[in-house]
This record gives structure tokens, C-alpha cells and sequence, in this order.
């Protein structure tokens, strides 16, 4: 509202509208004394004329009157969007009931009646403007908390915009990186020490986890976005699996942490993104590795169901605490193990992915955890891709899918 009121009494405008001009100067005289600048109109068009340039605190409104009576400008002041809250009062010579409740109902916030008492008049009026300061004040903290919010979303799509950007240049460093550590493996003349060779393996490992999470990372806005294009196609699940365990191989024999996979040849293939489902299962591999325990075993196992393929990762971890598993799928979140270690999925944005990637074919993905009793990730794969999907399901749709699939 552009006129914004300027307290109970004082400088506060009221807008009085009567036909009659006794009446006018009799409510002027009465409201002048308390210190309020008043506003006059002699009928509805009139009243409206006056409110487009000027508009009040409060108007006190006649009901009868010639060209456009008390009820229609009430009507026409309810509907417009800038005088949808002003205060009005119809002042009426008006006694049955019935014509007070249709004011009431037109949009009027109380009633007068004729003729004029000075003391009901003036307690009117400052109750009225009493609720209109208030309505002024919420009005304006909305307004605040509007701007603020647009400002805080312009700076979220900021960063976000930078981040990608500086994780996109990341990548193409990173892929250097990787293809020079390559070039030293296949290097022959000199050969190779064994010590020097596993080193460049170790830098190697670490180069494709760090590369994990920057595509992690640029992924991750794409999906939430539903502009991440997908390219089902029939997934040889088996043969995913490999490719992801070979990769990992060396890391699992040098930590001393069994790798197997159960998948069956003949299983049935649901459709999906190969590359996405690949990054899947490389993520969940990577993370079981990383906190099960020298001596301990990672299994990936997938059996068919009705509709769907599920596909388990299992490991003999420490497993997740009670209070973090809630929040397990959620960006950036981290907690520690009750031995003290981070907890799996301590980078915050795998399982995010996954749950993202997964769930942008139709599919469920959710986790059973005890501590010190390991941990069991759980990926439903629809047999056909679904017509729409809604990355982020709550954790509610969560449990119910996992309740359904147990």
C-alpha cells in the first residue's frame, strides 16, 4: 500500500465521504481536535478521484449516496490490490440489522451510526488505525524479508554459477593430471621401479576419486534441475560392475579389503543411463572401501524383483550412527562414527548423487545401517524408465520405499 499509516492519531489522514456537507464538517471538526488531517469527498466517484491521488489511513464512508452509493465504492476498494486493506468505517443512518451485516460483509471493517456520537466516533477511528499500524508493520516486514530473499537467491545462483565453472576448469586440469600418470605407468625405457610404480598407482587411485566428486559436483545442479539428459539403454549390470571393481582393485588389495561381486550373468536388464548408473555404483564401491577396516569385505550383489532390479552394496564397516542416518542423502552432510572416524559418505555429496541420478530414472535407493554392524545400500531399478520423475523425495517417501522393497 502506498500510503502507509503514520500512527493512531497525529498525522494520520482520514478520508470522510457523505453527501451531506454538515455531516462532513461536523466528523472534520470532531477529528481535527485529535490532530488528524482529513480528506473530503461528496460521493463515490468522488472518494475514488481523491484515493488515486492521495490514499488515506481510514475512510469513514457514507452508505447513502447519489452517483455511487457507500456499498459499490466499498466493493470497488476491496477488489483493487492497493486499497484492498484500507480501513474502512460506514457510517449509516441505517438502523435494520440486515443492512449493517451487508456492509459487514461487503468488505467494511465496522459501522457508525447516525447521528454522531463524538466519543464511540474517535474510539472507532483509533482502534481502527490501532490494527492498521500493525497491518502496515507486518506489510512492510514482508516486503523486507521479500527483498532480502530475492538478494539471497540472486547470490545463491551466483555461487552456484562460480562453483561450476571453477569445478568445470578443475576437471579439465584433472584430466591432464590422469593422462600423464597413465603415460608413466606404460612407461618401459627405463622401466619402472616397483616402489615408484606404486606410487603413480596410489596417485592414480586418488586422481579418479578426486574426479569422482568433481563430476559429483557438476552433476549434482543438473539433476536437481532436471537438466541432466538421460540415454537409457539395456544395462548389463554384471559388466558395469566389473569395469567399476577393476578400477578399484588396487585400492581394495592394498587396504587388504575383499572385493566381490555376486552379480549374475543372466540377470535381467532394466534401462537406464549407463554412464549415470556406472557413477552409482562407482560412488557406493568407493565409499564402503574407504571405511571398512583392513581384514573387512565390500560385496556387490543384484537380484530381480517384480518391476525392478535390485542392486545391494554391502560392507563390514563400522556402519552409520542412528542420528545421521536420517539425514544420510543430504548435501554436505557429515558425521563422525562412534570410533571416532568419519562417517562413511563423509564427502557429502556422493550418496546425494546417487540419490539424485537414481531417482531421475524412477528408481528408490536407501540404506540399512546398525553401528558396528555394517552397512547395506539398496538401488531399485525400474525395468522401464519412468515417464517423469521428482529428484528429492523427502525422507518420508524414502522409508516408505524402503519399508515396500524390504
Amino acid at each position: 500500500m502506498s500510503g502507509e499509516s503514520r500512527g493512531v492519531g497525529g498525522s494520520a489522514r482520514v478520508l470522510v465521504v457523505d453527501d451531506d456537507h454538515r455531516n462532513v464538517r461536523l466528523m472534520e471538526s470532531i477529528l481535527k481536535t485529535e490532530g488528524y488531517g482529513i480528506l473530503r469527498a461528496y460521493d463515490g466517484q468522488e472518494a475514488l478521484d481523491v484515493i488515486e491521488h492521495q490514499i488515506p489511513d481510514l475512510v469513514l464512508l457514507d452508505v447513502m449516496m447519489p452517483r455511487m452509493n457507500g456499498i459499490e465504492l466499498c466493493r470497488r476498494l476491496r477488489a483493487r490490490h492497493s486499497t484492498r486493506l484500507l480501513p474502512i468505517i460506514m457510517v449509516t443512518a441505517l438502523n435494520a440489522q440486515e443492512d449493517k451485516v451487508h456492509a459487514l460483509e461487503t468488505g467494511a471493517d465496522d459501522f457508525l451510526s447516525k447521528p454522531i456520537n463524538r466519543v464511540v466516533l474517535l474510539a472507532k477511528v483509533r482502534s481502527i488505525l490501532r490494527v492498521k499500524s500493525l497491518q502496515d508493520e507486518v506489510e512492510r516486514q514482508k516486503e523486507e524479508l521479500e527483498r532480502t530473499n530475492d538478494e539471497l537467491l540472486r547470490m545463491q545462483q551466483f555461487k552456484e554459477s562460480m562453483t561450476q565453472m571453477v569445478v568445470h576448469d578443475m576437471k579439465n586440469s584433472l584430466t591432464g593430471i590422469m593422462g600423464n600418470v597413465q603415460l608413466i605407468q606404460m612407461q618401459t625405457d627405463p622401466p619402472v621401479s616397483d616402489r615408484l610404480s606404486e606410487l603413480v598407482q596410489r596417485s592414480q587411485d586418488s586422481c579418479a576419486q578426486l574426479m569422482r566428486m568433481v563430476l559429483n559436483i557438476l552433476h549434482i545442479g543438473r539433476l536437481e534441475e532436471h537438466k541432466m539428459p538421460l540415454r537409457p539403454a539395456p544395462l548389463a549390470l554384471d559388466q558395469i560392475a566389473r569395469d567399476n571393481m577393476n578400477e578399484l582393485m588396487s585400492l581394495s588389495t592394498r587396504e587388504g579389503i575383499s572385493l566381490e561381486s555376486r552379480i549374475p550373468i543372466d540377470l535381467p536388464q532394466p534401462k537406464a543411463d549407463p554412464e549415470l548408473v556406472g557413477r552409482v555404483i562407482g560412488n557406493l564401491l568407493s565409499n564402503a572401501l574407504k571405511h571398512t577396516p583392513r581384514g573387512g569385505r565390500v560385496t556387490l550383489d543384484a537380484r530381480p524383483g517384480p518391476h525392478e532390479v535390485i542392486l545391494t552394496v554391502r560392507d563390514t564397516g563400522a556402519g552409520i550412527p542412528e542420528d545421521l542416518l536420517p539425514h544420510i542423502f543430504d548435501k554436505f552432510r557429515a558425521g563422525a562414527s562412534d570410533d571416532g572416524r568419519s562417517s562413511a559418505y563423509d564427502s557429502g555429496l556422493g550418496l546425494t548423487f546417487c540419490q539424485l541420478a537414481v531417482e531421475s530414472h524412477g528408481g528408490r535407493i536407501w540404506i540399512e545401517s546398525r553401528s558396528g554392524d555394517g552397512t547395506t545400500v539398496f538401488v531399485a531399478l525400474p525395468m522401464e524408465p519412468a515417464e517423469s520423475t521428482s529428484p528429492g523425495n523427502s525422507g518420508e517417501d524414502r522409508e516408505s520405499a524402503r519399508r515396500s522393497a524390504a
